[in-house]
C-alpha cells in the first residue's frame, strides 16, 4: 500500500480461507500445460469461442502443450454463455469421454468449461443443479487458461450463465468448480483489442472494490482487493495502450481480484449490471464499474462501513473520483448513454432484489432504493 494511506481492514477475528487452484503465472507459462494435466487425462476438451480457436495463438499454443493427447475442441461459446451452450458443451464432452475440460479465452469460455465440467458428469442437466440440486458427484478437472485480464474465473468457484428465456443471467457457485490449475500467461492477453482490455480492467476494478467492500471480507481478502484495486488505477490506461509492464500487472490484478470476491464476493454493482449487460448488451464489467458511484453514494447515506467507503473514497481521489476515472477512460457513467430508459428501472431493480449478493451488500436496501440507486446513474 502506498505511505501514509490508512487501510480499514477488519477486526482479525476467524475466517476461512481455501484456494485448491494451482496458480502458474507469467510469460510463456501456456506451454507448460501439459506438465500439469494428470498422466490419466489422456482425452481433453478445449472449451473456448471462435474467435479465440481461430484469431488468436491461443488454442495452437495449448494444442502444442496437449502434444500426445486427444484433443477435442467446443468453439461454440457465445460472449455471456447461454444455458443452452453449456448443455451443448457437456454433450460433446460425454461423446467424446473427456477427462478434463480446459476453459480458453475470457470470463465466458472459463465459465462455460466449469459449467460442462459439472454438466457433463450429471447427464447434462446443468438447470437441474441452477434449480438448487445438489452435485452427486464432482465436476470433471478444469484447467483455466485466460486470454483477458477480467474475470478472475480461473482461480473462482464461480460461474455464471445466461437463461435468454427467463430474460436473467444466473450465478452458480460450488467448490467442485474451482479449476484446478490457472495458467496466466500474459502473452495471451497481450493481444487484447483495445475495447476489451478496457472492459475486462473495469471488471478487475469492480470485483476489487465490491469484494472489500462485502460483509463476509476477510482482512486477507482485503489485502488482496486493495491491492488489486490499486494496481488497476495505475495500470488499467497503459495496459489499454499495450504497454508490456502494464499487461503483465493487469494480469496479476485480474488473478488477486478473483481470489478476493471468491472469499467476499461482490455486492450490488455486480447484480445491478445484469440486467444492463442482458438487454442492452452494456459489457459486464463496464456495467458494474458505471455503477460504482451510485452505489457508493447510495451506502455513504445508509451503509455502516463509513471507514470502508473512506479508503476506497482515498484510492481514487488522487483521481477526482470515480466518474472522473471512467471519463479520463473514455467510459460514460450515465445509463442514458446506452440507451437505458427510466420506465425500465423498476424492473431492473425486481430482478436484483432476488440475488444473493443483497445479503452481503454493508446497508439493508428495498427495491425502491435500487431504482433510486439506477436513477442516480441515469
Amino acid at each position: 500500500m502506498k505511505k501514509g494511506r490508512t487501510i480499514s481492514m477488519k477486526t482479525i477475528d476467524r475466517f476461512d480461507f481455501h484456494l485448491p487452484t494451482k496458480i502458474l503465472f507469467g510469460r510463456g507459462r501456456v506451454r507448460d500445460i501439459g506438465s500439469h494435466v494428470p498422466d490419466e487425462a489422456r482425452r481433453v476438451l478445449v472449451v473456448t469461442d471462435r474467435g479465440v480457436a481461430t484469431r488468436t495463438p491461443a488454442l495452437d499454443a495449448v494444442r502444442r502443450g496437449l502434444e500426445g493427447r486427444d484433443v477435442r475442441v467446443f468453439d461454440g461459446v457465445e460472449e455471456n454463455p447461454s444455458l443452452a451452450t453449456v448443455e451443448a458443451g457437456a454433450k460433446e464432452a460425454r461423446d467424446f469421454g473427456a477427462q478434463l475440460v480446459v476453459g480458453l479465452g475470457g470470463g465466458s469460455p472459463m465459465d462455460a468449461a466449469k459449467g460442462v465440467a459439472l454438466a457433463a458428469v450429471h447427464d447434462g442437466d446443468i438447470r437441474g443443479l441452477l434449480a438448487g440440486g445438489e452435485p452427486t458427484r464432482p465436476a470433471l478437472p478444469v484447467v483455466a487458461v485466460p486470454t483477458t485480464s477480467g474475470t478472475g474465473s480461473e482461480v473462482t468457484p464461480y460461474a455464471v450463465f445466461t437463461d435468454p428465456q427467463a430474460g436473467n443471467k444466473v450465478g452458480y457457485g460450488h467448490p467442485s468448480i474451482f479449476p484446478a490449475v490457472a495458467i496466466i500467461d500474459p502473452d495471451l492477453s497481450a493481444g487484447m483489442p483495445e475495447t476489451v482490455a478496457l472492459n475486462t480492467g473495469l471488471d478487475v476494478l469492480a470485483h476489487a472494490v465490491e469484494a472489500y467492500l462485502s460483509t463476509i471480507a476477510s482482512p486477507l481478502s482485503d489485502t488482496l482487493a486493495l491491492h488489486a484495486a490499486e494496481a488497476v488505477l495505475s495500470h488499467l490506461a497503459p495496459a489499454v495502450r499495450k504497454v508490456p509492464e502494464s499487461i503483465d500487472r493487469m494480469a496479476y490484478a485480474a488473478m488477486l481480484a478473483g481470489v478476493a470476491i471468491t472469499h467476499g464476493s461482490t455486492i450490488l454493482p455486480h447484480i445491478m449490471g445484469y440486467p444492463l449487460t442482458m438487454f442492452y448488451g452494456i459489457p459486464h464489467g463496464r456495467a458494474s464499474a458505471v455503477l460504482l458511484a451510485p452505489v457508493l453514494d447510495f451506502l455513504r447515506r445508509a451503509g455502516r462501513v463509513p471507514d470502508r467507503i473512506r479508503t476506497i473514497d482515498g484510492l481514487f481521489a488522487p483521481l477526482g473520483g470515480i466518474p472522473a476515472y471512467l471519463s479520463g477512460l473514455g467510459v460514460s457513467t450515465r445509463l442514458s448513454d446506452y440507451g437505458v430508459r427510466e420506465d425500465e428501472l423498476p424492473d431492473f431493480a425486481r430482478k436484483t432484489i432476488v440475488k444473493g449478493d443483497v445479503r452481503i451488500t454493508p446497508a439493508a436496501v428495498t427495491v425502491e432504493e435500487l431504482a433510486e440507486i439506477y436513477r442516480a446513474a441515469l
